[in-house]
Parts: C-alpha cells; structure tokens; sequence
C-alpha cells in the first residue's frame, strides 16, 4: 500500500491578506480619481444647463418683442410668463416661480424642487433677491464652494456661473 497524501485546493491566509492589502491599494488610488470624474461630470451637465438655459431667454425675449411685448408667450407649447423688461418672470417672487421659468424654458426631464436646505435627487430653485439660483444637487447637500450652480436675472435676462 502506497501512501498518499491529500492535498487541499484552496487559498493559504497569507494569500487571502495579499489580496486584499493589493485591492485596498488600488481602491486608494482608483477612488479619488472616480470622485473627481463625477465632479467634473457635474459641472459639465451645468454648464449645458447654462448655455441652454441663457439660449431658451434670448429667444423668448426675441420672441416678446416680434409679438410686440405680451405679458406671456407660448414657448414650445408652454405658456411663459414675461416681465416689463421682455425677460421671462416666474408669475410669483419666489421659488415656486423660478420653477416655473426653469420648466416653462428647457425642453428637460430633469427634475426640479424648491430648495430646502437638504438633499435633492437633482436640481433645486432658489429665489434670492432678483434672481433665480438653480442648483444641480444631484443628491448632495448644497455646499456653495462644492456644488455647481448658475443664477439668472429676470430683470436683465443675464445671468452668473459660479464655481464652475
């Protein structure tokens, strides 16, 4: 009779710990790389945001003054509501009607809420004095240094990018 000797299929501890020390590592070097992709994702959705956004009010203004300066103009199938100056104008001062100028302009299935001070799943609308400050939170509390966000001024039709 021969003596045989089983030999176990399987991996030693001292394999197991190299491999996770060898992930461990590059999940430090792959995990702020991936942060800052996302970031600057953020900020290019913005920035097409902007220049959408700044568009749609140039031509609706365009539009108030061949209509000869109407207090509303259907846009694209939405009424828009203009101010004095020829810019659109939500109907009421505050949020609610940054809101309305946001879904009145853009063409978008991006959802839009009232700011909160909190998270929201995507952007948010703030009145702040004369203008209207969209916020893409994208789930994320706001940080004004953070988190991109563009203003617009319906007294003038300009508007601001900040920390872009």
């Amino acid at each position: 009779m021969t003596n045989r000797r089983t030999r176990n299929s399987g991996f030693t501890i001292i394999e197991l710990v190299a491999v996770v020390i060898i992930l461990g590592i590059l999940a430090t070097i792959a995990l702020p790389r991936f942060i800052s992709v996302t970031d600057e994702a953020a900020i290019a959705t913005t920035t097409s945001f902007v220049g959408a956004f700044r568009t749609a009010a140039s031509l609706a203004n365009a539009q108030w003054m061949l209509e000869e300066k109407p207090g509303s103009i259907n846009w694209n199938g939405n009424l828009v509501n203009m101010n004095t100056q020829g810019w659109p104008d939500g109907s009421l001062p505050t949020s609610a009607g940054c809101i309305e100028v946001w879904n009145g302009l853009l063409q978008t299935s991006a959802e839009i809420v009232a700011f909160t001070g909190g998270a929201v799943p995507a952007w948010s609308a703030l009145r702040f004095g004369s203008a209207c400050v969209y916020i893409n939170q994208d789930s994320k509390v706001f940080d004004n240094t953070l988190t991109p966000f563009f203003s617009y001024f319906p007294t003038t039709g300009a508007g601001a990018e900040f920390n872009l």
